[in-house]
């Protein structure tokens, strides 16, 4: 009878090694929950615009903007038909922020530059971002994945540095 604690303990203790791992399998793999937008835009109604048109910096800046009522409002003198624009119509005009959600992110540590791929590179925005211009609703996930290996992948077929101090900080 000596021994029954040491099994008990060396099973509560496979148990819970089990048990961490399967959550730390879990929270690495699961895909993140959509995000929900504030207003239901329209890419595919805009495509005829150039990206920058709205996402302003784009090619000119490290960051590109995410668009706010300011553009809205030089097209649309009233409300556009997105879900959530009548109700938000009002602050838009007003010049209040838009509370988009950021979807497409790298990580802290990797300086990226909009202008640099863009301007520089002439990479279409469909690279990192997917083919948005055919997309009728926003977004709630990352439309293409950005992993190093994806970057490390364009910077060989673009023959540009894949030196780690020219994206890591």
């Amino acid at each position: 009878m000596a021994h029954q604690p040491v099994v008990s303990a060396r099973r509560l203790l496979a148990l819970a090694a089990v048990t961490l791992t399967t959550a730390a399998v879990w929270i690495v793999l699961a895909p993140a929950a959509p995000l929900a937008q504030p207003l239901a835009f329209n890419h595919a109604r805009h495509r005829q615009m150039a990206c920058v048109t709205c996402h302003r910096g784009a090619a000119s800046t490290a960051r590109a903007g995410v668009p706010q009522g300011d553009v809205c409002v030089k097209c649309h003198t009233t409300p556009p038909d997105a879900e959530g624009a009548r109700a938000l119509w009002p602050d838009i005009t007003r010049g209040d922020r838009i509370a988009w959600v950021q979807v497409t992110r790298v990580p802290e540590h990797v300086f990226f530059s909009h202008r640099r791929h863009v301007a520089l590179g002439r990479l279409e925005c469909t690279s990192c971002h997917g083919e948005m211009q055919q997309r009728t609703s926003p977004v709630g996930t990352a439309p293409v994945d950005l992993r190093m290996e994806a970057c490390l992948s364009c910077h060989r077929r673009e023959g540009a540095s894949q030196d780690c101090a020219a994206c890591h900080r």
